[in-house]
């Protein structure tokens, strides 16, 4: 655990205001000076106007306490009370060990009702996260803000030891942590946090149908990242039974049961008129996904078999002339049907025209969670402008608005009119940091442990750009300018470019 302390000093005339530049979560030391026993107002806070902290209805922190001064100069230390979550009823994780004292996230503090010397230190941490390990920039300056909001978010939200869905709730969740792991692995080779959170999913699995089974796919891309398989090897043991057998009727197509439920996406509004019903295309695209991913992590073909039939039925009963419809006879596609008709690979080839067109027609009309999926879709077939457009977007529904909002950490929504009840430590919005290594550079396991990776920019990537990638036997490292580039492979590895395998060492490219 690091902890770093930021100090901040200035002379107060009754109104104090200190801004620490980025949200993070940590506590708060005072030294002020006495007279008598006056009361000192002080105020932490994530949103700020006009150099005053303030709150809206919501999960943004914002703490208030007043402060008995005693006579002379004294250290105060400001009182952060017992984190209470949206909800009672789930597992929670305590609070890291390294910590003396509750934390919060917060960027600002503030002093009222004090005249003179005021000096404010904020103790923040941390989980152990080497900056150095990656670097991404471009000649794009807007690419570059998303790519450091992201990452920075990767790093102040990995605090607890495991992947928590944000300080609204602060408890794992499987589809928080698809996104948080991606994006974790890109930004530093440290497996840890996403090893102890699958091992909490196995005695604690959520409730939505889509992100329990997401769970065979956390520990696939866990594998092709670290290369441990003896993690895999425990998780084995209970794994298929997120296949959710239980829910499964005679067609082999899931319904939920009320305890376990489909989600499709949230908040509501952001399904683009999903007409969800009993039998849900979405997640039985992902249980599609789920049986693939089972047999990549155990090559057993008897996970073909339920994915043959879940993909038949599928396209039995929800496909609609030329795209899949939400549910049997909604005669309604949302953006969702139609990019997780590509992503799990219900689509036939012939079929991908009609639906990447209709993809692009939709723009972004989905959550910040949904579009780590979307970007993949686009990246993965043609959509590269499309990719790139909503990359970097800077309207709603764009990163770039989220800092143009405030926040300097990803938000739960895509704002405060998408969701006004939300937090801003949510690093299920921080999807570029996985999405610009992975897939605007190309730079990703093909085999586990990255013994073999792939180094293939998109055709529209920035002119000039360098990434450095972090994988368990060195950094990936790959330059353009022009169409002249430049690879370092690491030792032990190989990789793939323009169909080539490259072995360790330096390799010069053209696009």
């Amino acid at each position: 655990m690091q902890k770093i302390i930021e100090e901040r000093t200035a002379e107060i005339r009754g109104h104090g205001f200190f801004d620490f530049e980025r949200s993070a979560y940590g506590t708060l030391e005072l030294e002020l000076e006495g007279v008598y026993a006056e009361h000192v107002e002080v105020v932490i806070g994530e949103m700020a106007e006009n150099d005053m902290i303030v709150h809206h209805p919501g999960w943004t922190t914002f703490i208030q306490e007043r402060l008995k001064l005693s006579n002379g100069r004294h250290l105060y230390q400001f009182n952060i009370p017992p984190h209470l979550p949206a909800y009672d009823g789930f597992p929670h994780p305590p609070l890291p060990a390294a910590c003396p004292s509750e934390i919060a996230p917060f960027r600002y503090a503030e002093i009222n009702h004090y005249y003179g010397k005021a000096t404010v230190r904020r103790s923040v941490y941390f989980d152990d996260f080497d900056d150095d390990a990656a670097f991404f920039e471009s000649s794009d300056g807007n690419l570059n803000k998303v790519w450091e909001f992201c990452k920075y978010s990767i790093k102040a939200t990995n605090v607890f030891g495991v992947y928590i869905d944000g300080e609204r709730e602060r408890q794992p969740y499987e589809g928080d942590a698809y996104i948080n792991q991606l994006g974790h692995f890109c930004c530093d080779a440290n497996y840890n946090t996403a090893r102890q959170t699958i091992d909490f999913f196995e005695e604690h699995p959520t409730w939505p149908t889509e992100w329990q089974l997401l769970t065979p796919i956390l520990a696939r891309d866990y594998l092709l990242y670290s290369g441990d398989r003896n993690s895999v090897e425990r998780w084995l043991k209970w794994l298929p039974s997120r296949l959710l057998p239980q829910l499964a009727g005679s067609d082999g197509l899931l319904r939920g049961n009320g305890k376990i439920r489909d989600i499709v996406d949230w908040p509501q509004q952001d399904r683009d008129g999903y007409v969800l019903k009993e039998c849900n295309f979405v997640p039985n695209a992902y249980r599609y996904g789920a049986a693939l991913a089972l047999h990549e992590l155990t090559g057993d073909e008897k996970y073909l078999i339920p994915g043959a039939a879940i993909k038949k039925e599928l396209r039995r009963q929800m496909w609609q002339n030329k795209l899949p419809e939400d549910s049997p006879g909604a005669n309604h596609t949302a953006l969702h049907t139609a990019l997780f008709a590509l992503r799990f690979g219900i689509a036939e080839k012939e079929e991908i025209p009609a639906l990447t067109e209709f993809i692009a027609s939709r723009g972004m009309m989905c959550s910040v969670y949904v579009a780590q999926y979307l970007l993949e879709v686009c990246a993965e077939y043609g959509l590269e402008e499309h990719f790139y457009k909503l990359l970097t977007a800077s309207g709603p529904r764009s990163w770039l608005d989220m800092l143009a909002q405030g926040s300097t950490i990803s938000m739960e929504s895509w704002g405060e009119w998408d969701k006004p009840f939300q937090d801003w430590t949510h690093a299920w919005g921080a999807a570029p940091a996985n999405l610009i290594p992975r897939h605007l550079c190309g730079v990703r396991p093909v085999k586990p442990g990255f013994a073999l990776f792939t180094a293939e920019p998109l055709k529209n990537a920035p002119r000039e750009f360098i990434l450095r990638a972090p994988t368990p036997k060195g950094a990936v490292t790959l330059e353009f300018s022009g169409s002249s580039g430049k690879l370092t492979v690491p030792e032990g590895t190989q990789a793939l470019y323009k169909g080539k395998i490259l072995n360790d060492g330096s390799h010069f490219l053209k696009r």
